[in-house]
């Protein structure tokens, strides 16, 4: 009995090691294969960032960007589907023929990762492939982008979220109100063409998940609108900056005026934006005029966007040689019903010192009539060309069309962009701005530019400008 209990013993003791190593063994390989689970998962699992693209120029937008990582590379994305969310179901055609990114991903930066840093390639559409450099952990993503002269042109900022949408349906209504209340003629808002695009806004405010959706479908939705300026901005906070002084701004801003000497005769004046121009033209111009040996000036307006009225009154002064009636802005303060002469003749003349003021000035009238007078200074008397393109457009189109239809210059390229109405900011919510058309414009002899542009004189493909400009001086043809 003493035996047998000894064995069973030993064979109950036996059976429970055996028992107790396979359990060991059991726990051991869920240990080892929770551990490579859990670094597997940490290695591939995004990290979820309410996040800030702020871009230096005012425009902050804010978004939520996913993180991955994995094998010492990183992937940054925001949300999937934002195509869907922008543009409806034909997005998915678009993403087949290459139109729209890859799962509807409007912000992608992917790289290389060492430790917390992060050294990649950022493509945003209507911004353009980027670098990026930066760094993330657990709480904090933060970088900068920089653009192929490896000047700094934005930052990232985001903080780890749980949140996975911005709620921009009260965005609405307080669009449409201020459009209501401050377009250059409410007639635009009976069509069916606007009812299209109010009911699309609608569904779009609804639908959005963050600013980069809202931004990218709004500007989009507006270009099939018959008027152009009605664009949606996005600032940031800019209470707690500090301005720059005029100093400062301008030591600091690129040139937007390139002066060239093409030949003996011949001045070159590039003229890239009327928005930062002014004080570049006020200097440049004068040495222009002074030179007696300058015969021709080509005066380079392609890829000009426009800007303020103040640019334009300084180019004006010094190429006009009689008063220059530009046009008349009606506003919706005037009932008026397309081109009216002898109503429009009754709008005050205005000479405006800044575009402030011409602004100011057409919240609060029926209109105005513009005219660049003749300046006392001395002026350019020899020949002008002016340099057009598809993107040539807003200020510079009624200069444009004034200065070919009064045989002031020969206008050589490609018709303009058909951009001219006067469009002033507006305050939606927030950081949410609209720029938006508070005056419509007629040239002096009742052509509509805005959605027509202007063809030039002399048609060539734009590159081809100068050299045919030059063609033109070298040959004695004007």
């Amino acid at each position: 009995m003493a035996k047998n209990f000894a064995f069973t013993l030993r064979t109950q003791l036996n059976h429970l090691t055996m028992l107790s190593n396979t359990k060991m063994k059991f726990t051991a390989l869920n240990f080892a294969l929770l551990f490579l689970f859990n670094y597997s998962f940490a290695q591939t699992l995004p990290a979820h960032f309410k996040s800030e693209l702020d871009f230096g120029n005012g425009t902050v937008i804010s978004t939520f960007l996913d993180v991955s990582t994995a094998e010492n590379q990183f992937r940054i994305t925001s949300p999937k589907n934002a195509d869907l969310r922008i543009v409806g179901g034909k997005a998915r055609l678009a993403r087949l023929l290459g139109k729209m990114p890859k799962k509807g991903i409007i912000v992608t930066i992917k790289g290389e990762q060492k430790k917390d840093s992060l050294l990649g390639d950022t493509k945003i559409p209507m911004v353009g492939k980027l670098k990026f450099k930066g760094m993330v952990n657990d709480q904090i993503l933060s970088g900068e982008l920089f653009n192929k002269d490896g000047l700094s042109v934005g930052s990232i900022h985001g903080v780890s979220s749980t949140e996975v949408r911005i709620d921009q349906k009260p965005l609405y209504p307080k669009m449409i109100k201020t459009i209501h209340n401050n377009i250059y003629s409410k007639s635009v808002l009976e069509t069916k063409t606007w009812k299209k695009f109010d009911k699309k806004l609608e569904k779009l405010c609804n639908e959005a998940h963050d600013d980069i959706e809202l931004y990218f479908g709004f500007n989009m939705l507006t270009q099939k609108l018959p008027f152009t300026h009605l664009t949606l901005t996005i600032a940031g906070d800019k209470a707690n900056k500090e301005e720059p002084t005029e100093n400062e701004a301008t030591a600091t801003a690129p040139k937007s005026v390139i002066f060239e000497e093409k030949n003996a005769s011949t001045a070159y004046l590039q003229i890239k934006n009327f928005s930062s121009s002014t004080a570049e033209l006020e200097a440049v111009l004068p040495k222009i005029v002074a030179n007696t040996a300058y015969k021709n000036l080509i005066i380079d307006l392609r890829e000009n966007g426009g800007g303020g009225i103040s640019a334009a009154f300084a180019l004006a002064k010094y190429i006009v040689t009689e008063d220059l009636e530009v046009g008349y802005f009606p506003t919706n303060k005037l009932q008026y019903s397309g081109y009216q002469p002898e109503l429009f003749k009754t709008l005050p003349e205005l000479q405006p010192k800044d575009t402030e003021e011409f602004g100011n000035e057409l919240k609060k009238s029926p209109g105005v009539k513009l005219i660049f007078k003749k300046p006392t200074n001395p002026v350019f008397a020899g020949n002008l060309y002016v340099l057009t393109n598809g993107h040539t457009a807003s200020t510079c189109e009624p200069i444009v069309y004034a200065l070919k239809n009064r045989k002031k210059a020969t206008v050589i390229g490609e018709r303009t962009y058909g951009g001219m109405l006067a469009a002033s900011p507006f305050v939606v919510s927030g950081k949410y701005m609209l720029m938006l058309p508070i005056a419509d414009f007629y040239t002096y002899d009742g052509v509509r530019l805005d959605k027509v542009g202007v063809a030039p004189d002399i048609v060539v493909k734009s590159d081809d400008a100068i050299a045919k400009a030059l063609e033109m001086i070298n040959n004695g043809k004007n």
